[in-house]
């Protein structure tokens, strides 16, 4: 029985083994060639990578045109294979790395057609979203999932435009302002031209792919400058979170963060994070690469980093925004902003009398012409502002501007920036005196409190009260030469009348005697004699 048992046991596990063999056979078969499949698969991938690499690295050794400045300070690598640093103000380029070269821009077109809407719109209309604006962009790409006939202020839409990306929401604002798509491309080129952009031409307001939707990091540095001089823009693109509330198609709040890591620790990174960024913009498409567009403000001066078609190694924000901190910190570390007017002695027209206009009197004297303010020119640090070369030119006499003339500087025969000559706009001076308070005011300071009570309710703060006289200047001169003009007319009529012995009967006393002396005076011979002295006769003497 023991063996019997055995037996059996023995001769299951054999049928058993043999069943296993004959099932599990393809099986392993299958294994096989899907292992040798997967290596092959491995293989490309590892093929396409080292061919990554090496174009990331030959982005990365591209020359760098401005190092070849003399006396440039010498810019870092990077690995985008077309960037721009430029100071906003001066409009003086500070790196240069192929900034000409025609590149897809990919979402970064979105501060063109931001700045567009604020230019045609006011925030607070409202923007209803067509089926072709939702459903004309590519699955899968940038969007908040607006849905048609859903409404949105056009400030609601621009924050997920520039947040969020949402390229729906670029479509809505395009057909918003323009009525189409295509009209709104029209007004985005024409835009760009009017910037000086050479080397754009755009197809669509999202920055989707098109081949012939392209631009320069040269032109999108033109496009950022312009747009910053927009607060609304700066405020938007600034933000890092917005939260827009429900609409008439979602019941909930719809929550917003910037992708722009220097700006907002987009999904979690925190490392690029950096206080002196205001602005900017983020881009990516396979073809386009990545793109980005960064505003900072250092050292007194406002940096605008542009790169373009840079090859992602895989890891969050590498080598984009390593790119990017780069470079301002290359632009803050080497150069320095100064201001013409307060530096400009060859054209100064302080110290000439003949170029100053105003009144002595009220100590409101200024010169006829002057250098604009805010104009200024950027230079290396070793470099000071006698280093850098003027030149004059003149503006047209056909212009209505107050700008009369132009200061171009150039450093190494490099534009570092322009300052304006204008006209003093001395029409109107300002004297402010302040308010003396007394019983007399009474009544004017109970108004004043008034109003300063209903500044404080609207949330604006009181304005300080001062009572201002207005001097116009020209209009004194023209009247006091009237003046003297009629008070010589009046020497003159004077003299003519007591010449030829006019009377006006002017009830002035003392003017009949007067008169009846110098008729004593002076008389003329053919004056008539009075009627009882006409015919008298001497006696003669005897």
């Amino acid at each position: 029985m023991k063996f019997s048992h055995r037996f059996r046991f023995f001769t299951g596990l054999l049928t058993l083994s043999l069943v296993g063999s004959l099932c599990f056979s393809p099986i392993s078969a299958d294994a096989k060639k899907t292992t040798r499949k997967t290596a092959a698969q491995i293989a490309a991938e590892k093929a396409a990578a080292e061919q990554i690499e090496a174009e990331r690295q030959a982005a990365y050794n591209k020359d760098i045109d401005s190092n070849a400045i003399d006396g440039w300070p010498q810019g870092p690598q990077i690995y985008a294979e077309s960037a721009i640093v430029m100071e906003a103000s001066s409009g003086a380029i500070l790196y240069n790395k192929d900034m000409d070269m025609k590149n897809y821009p990919a979402s970064i077109t979105k501060i063109l057609t931001a700045l567009i809407t604020l230019e045609n719109c006011s925030l607070d209309e409202v923007v209803t979203y067509s089926y072709n604006a939702t459903h004309s962009i590519d699955a899968g790409s940038s969007s908040i999932y607006t849905t048609e006939d859903e409404q949105l202020t056009v400030e609601q839409s621009l924050y997920a435009l520039m947040l969020e990306s949402a390229n729906e929401c670029a479509n809505g604002l395009a057909e918003h302002v323009a009525g189409s798509i295509n009209s709104f491309a029209e007004m985005m080129n024409q835009k760009a031209e009017e910037l000086g952009c050479t080397n754009t031409h755009f197809s669509n307001a999202n920055g989707l792919h098109d081949d012939n939707h392209y631009t320069s990091a040269h032109d999108m540095a033109l496009i950022t400058r312009a747009a910053i001089q927009n607060p609304d823009f700066l405020r938007i693109s600034g933000t890092a979170k917005y939260q827009m509330p429900p609409t008439n198609k979602r019941d909930e709040i719809t929550y917003m963060t910037n992708h722009h890591y220097m700006i907002a620790p987009y999904r979690g990174v925190t490392t690029y994070l950096d206080d002196t960024v205001i602005a900017g913009k983020t881009g990516n498409t396979s073809v386009a690469k990545g793109t980005l567009v960064t505003v900072a403000q250092r050292g007194g001066m406002t940096l605008i980093v542009v790169t373009m078609r840079t090859q992602s190694t895989g890891e969050k924000g590498v080598p984009l925004f390593t790119d990017t901190a780069l470079l301002l910190d290359y632009a803050s570390e080497n150069f320095t902003r100064y201001n013409v007017s307060e530096n400009e002695t060859n054209f100064s027209v302080a110290g000439s009398g003949t170029s100053y206009i105003g009144s002595a009197i009220f100590g409101q004297s200024k010169p006829l012409i002057q250098i604009n303010s805010d104009d200024a020119v950027v230079l290396p640090n070793d470099a000071s502002f006698s280093d850098a070369s003027p030149e004059l030119s003149f503006q047209d006499e056909d212009t209505d501007s107050d700008v009369i003339a132009t200061l171009s500087y150039t450093y190494h025969g490099e534009p570092v920036g322009t300052a304006s000559i204008e006209l003093t706009k001395d029409n109107l001076q300002d004297f402010a005196f302040d308010k003396e308070t007394g019983a007399e005011d009474s009544s004017e300071d109970t108004s004043d409190s008034a109003s300063a009570e209903t500044d404080a309710s609207s949330g604006t703060e009181p304005i300080q009260q001062k009572h201002f006289i207005k001097i116009n200047v020209r209009l004194i001169l023209i009247v006091a030469g009237i003046a003297l003009l009629l008070f010589l007319l009046y020497r003159l009529i004077r003299h003519l009348m007591n010449t030829f012995q006019f009377s006006v009967n002017l009830p002035v006393p003392g003017l009949r005697r007067r008169r009846s002396s110098r008729r004593r005076r002076f008389s003329w011979p053919f004056r008539k004699k009075r009627p009882d002295t006409r015919y008298r006769r001497t006696p003669k003497k005897r």
